[in-house]
């Protein structure tokens, strides 16, 4: 199971709150690509972070970036 790392493409501002370019988190999944394993990325986000991405819609290929591990 390969293991990626997911990354902010560029500064976010997430409620007021400025969330900086480079703001990762690691997961693994069955998928040659994360984002078709969303769910797993929303929680390794809110779980590390705190930040909850998706609720503000941020959660997608355009605001970030993975690579595998």
């Amino acid at each position: 199971m390969p293991t990626f790392e997911v990354k902010t493409n560029q500064t976010i501002n997430l409620g007021g709150e400025y969330i900086d370019k480079g703001l990762s988190v690691q997961i693994s999944t069955m998928f040659s690509n994360p984002f078709d394993d969303i769910e797993k990325i929303h929680k390794a986000f809110i779980r590390v972070h705190g930040i909850d991405f998706k609720k503000e819609g941020y959660l997608s290929l355009g605001y970030f970036g993975y690579e595998k591990v």
